[in-house]
């Protein structure tokens, strides 16, 4: 088992128009009032101060795989047919957890409290849009550390998705992660505070079958249907 590793990375690009298309609003006919506009990117910018996307990751060996777990070292496993199934040829796993901190956690409850329920509800989206995004660059970066070492990667995968339901095993992540590193912490029932975080695992060998493009969401029972889709996640 590697060191874990922390990268703090830049902010990505997030437009108006994505937020618009994340909440599900079709402007194909008529445009936005400029009132509406203007108060989007008034929050949109205030999103960009208040995020910190932060990365923490390690590789962990694999030492075997069943229908439904992947064992890892330590005696620890994760249980998830369809983890088994893409990684369980895999020589390694890649465990990475990240947040964009709370700074937007504590705005986005000032606004509801305020009873500014659009500002907090534009702010809550936007938060969304810069993890997703975040999460895209963080795992560009891992793979390419692993082409650097000669190693194949599968798509990234997460507990909590509907092809992987068991949120408990939140916690073995978290075991071989010291996310509070980065200021993230896990509840009783292994949800993920700041609100705005994500973990997820990726596969690493030198012997892996190709996967002709497809990604964790091809397996998702929402599919299109999930806000994280409109933010052009691919894995």
């Amino acid at each position: 088992m590697t060191e874990p590793i922390i990268w703090e990375l830049d902010l990505p690009d997030v437009t108006v128009e994505n937020i618009f298309q994340a909440q599900g609003a079709d402007y194909g006919k008529r445009s936005p009032r400029p009132v509406t506009v203007e108060l989007y990117r008034q929050v949109l910018a205030e999103a960009a101060l208040l995020a910190r996307p932060t990365i923490i990751w390690r590789e962990v060996d694999i030492q075997g795989a069943g229908v439904r777990e992947l064992f890892l070292e330590g005696g620890r496993k994760l249980t998830s047919r369809l983890l088994a199934t893409i990684a369980g040829k895999a020589d390694k796993l890649i465990l990475y957890a990240m947040t964009i901190g709370n700074a937007l956690d504590r705005r986005e409850q000032y606004y509801s409290k305020a009873g500014k329920t659009l500002e907090a509800f534009v702010l809550d989206t936007a938060g969304t849009a810069y993890i997703v995004k975040s999460g895209i660059s963080a795992m560009q970066k891992i793979k390419k550390h692993c082409r650097a070492a000669g190693l194949k990667t599968t798509f990234p995968m997460g507990p909590g998705h509907s092809y992987w339901p068991s949120l408990g095993d939140m916690q073995t992540i978290f075991y071989f992660l010291p996310a509070e590193q980065i200021g993230l912490h896990l509840t009783d029932s292994s949800l993920m505070l700041p609100r705005k975080s994500l973990a997820m695992v990726i596969g690493a060998g030198y012997n892996l079958p190709d996967f002709h493009g497809k990604t964790h969401c091809d397996f998702c029972s929402l599919s299109e249907k999930c806000q994280l889709s409109y933010f052009e996640q691919k894995c």
